[in-house]
């Protein structure tokens, strides 16, 4: 295997958009090729106002077979930013063969060049190939709980009535 990680670019979309849909498929949820296609080409090229991605794909031969999407965090409790893998994927006549590794690697040292304060990530709890990487390279599994709300989930919450906020509270 002749493997390499480097930052994706406008000409890896066609190949990107490939591994976005098999990723998709995989976890039940496949798209059509043209949705794969937006995603990668907002992944792959220069970011639009507050979308600030970092994308890499482990090459083989020639041909695309991992990526790595990274997004750049300001959490609470370091006050600095960190690099979060949103999602790191392996085409399947890839796996176990240190790919993963790779991506994760090359990860690290972006957080390393780019002066970031830590690489985190989140994993389903029921994937233990992904989980035993993670252990293997030294991740360290935090006692937090991961939440989402699905846009088309929102509609309770939205409907709130939000109190202003006085200024004993904080407010202006």
């Amino acid at each position: 295997m002749t493997l390499t990680v480097r930052a994706a670019d406008p000409a890896d979309i066609p190949a990107l958009a490939s591994l976005l849909a098999e990723m998709q498929a995989y976890y039940g949820a496949p798209v059509p090729m043209e949705e794969a296609l937006e995603a990668a080409g907002q992944l792959c090229t220069l970011p639009p106002e507050g979308f600030n991605p970092r994308t890499l794909l482990a090459i083989d031969s020639g041909s695309a077979i991992g990526s790595c999407v990274l997004n750049v965090m300001l959490p609470a409790a370091e006050l600095r930013r960190s690099l979060y893998i949103r999602d790191l994927f392996v085409s399947a006549r890839s796996r176990r063969r240190g790919v993963g590794r790779a991506l994760v690697a090359c990860a690290a040292r972006l957080v390393r060049e780019g002066g970031f304060c830590a690489l985190d990530w989140t994993t389903d709890s029921q994937n233990l190939p992904a989980r035993r990487l993670y252990d293997g390279i030294g991740g360290r599994v935090l006692g937090r709980t991961y939440y989402r709300i699905e846009r088309n989930a929102l509609g309770a919450l939205l409907e709130e009535e939000v109190p202003a906020l006085s200024r004993a509270a904080g407010g202006e």
